[in-house]
């Protein structure tokens, strides 16, 4: 079998269970292709990225996928009617055109080489243009829905359902974000299941320390947004340390909030307790 996976972007630090994921399939023999609309914005990297096997395509500018558009209503590979209802029903907002030039690229890549189904990070613009990708090649996918994007990037309840509806099966990773999608998409309720993200057990051995540190260390990693949740954990060591606990806590990763919640760290006296230590790799991290 040959697996295809199409993203908005790829890689995004942020983004580790989608390069665990990968891994753990080439490890059991699947050969996968790997697609991305957009490429990487910044040049950091985890280390076990250098371990994917397969390449990552990314597609062309879109001066060059219209010249593709151009063959393609040619020779009749356009999704002309699904083009054309996106932009009845959604508007200009939703980018069909753009989706489905993009979409001529990817279902020309994976059909030379012989994909047998595509999988979806994130239920957002990838998601959409998978929707074009099988219009054109036939090849089904699969979506995996995470929380911000199907909730808040997507911002149309009627598309989600259209895409819940085109796939053949969506993943949620929690319980919550399942029930909310079946809530949404009940007629697609029966295809979407609860997948966790997987982790990769061999950088967690089991260890038996000596003694215990007497004074915890509190790790937290993500994108330095406002649904994170950052700032209430901040706003819980500032209770721990007005309770006289001796405690640490590190937080990795960045975002548009670094500088603020700097500041609210500095306001309530946890310089010393709490760290924001930016974007690490994930060797670093472990």
């Amino acid at each position: 079998m040959r697996l295809g996976y199409l993203y908005s972007r790829y890689p995004v630090i942020s983004q580790t269970f989608c390069d665990t994921e990968m891994l753990a399939l080439e490890r059991l023999g699947i050969a996968l292709e790997i697609g991305s609309i957009y490429p990487p914005l910044t040049s950091l990297r985890h280390e076990h990225i250098s371990r994917l096997r397969a390449p990552i395509h990314y597609a062309p500018p879109q001066q060059i996928l219209r010249i593709w558009e151009k063959d393609a209503k040619t020779t009749g590979k356009w999704p002309r009617e699904l083009v054309e209802l996106h932009e009845r029903k959604y508007g200009s907002s939703v980018k069909a055109e753009q989706r489905a030039r993009n979409a001529l690229y990817f279902a020309d890549l994976f059909t030379r080489n012989g994909v047998d189904h595509f999988h979806v990070h994130f239920a957002n613009r990838a998601a959409h243009t998978a929707m074009f990708l099988k219009e054109i090649s036939g090849i089904p996918f699969s979506v995996t829905a995470h929380g911000q994007d199907f909730m808040k990037d997507l911002g149309n309840d009627d598309l989600l359902r259209e895409i819940c509806a085109a796939a053949a099966f969506v993943a949620a990773e929690t319980d919550y974000s399942r029930e909310l999608l079946r809530q949404c998409c009940p007629d697609s309720a029966a295809k979407i299941h609860r997948v966790y993200n997987g982790i990769d057990l061999e950088h967690f051995p089991l260890r038996f320390p000596a003694t215990l540190n007497p004074a915890p260390v509190i790790v937290s990693v993500g994108r330095l947004v406002a649904f994170k949740g950052f700032e209430q954990l901040i706003d819980t060591c500032a209770e721990l340390s007005r309770r006289g606990l001796d405690f640490r806590c590190e937080i990795i990763g960045d975002g548009p909030l670094r500088e603020n919640l700097q500041a609210k760290i500095d306001t309530l006296g946890l310089s010393s307790r709490l760290t924001l230590l930016g974007s690490l790799s994930q060797t670093a991290v472990f």
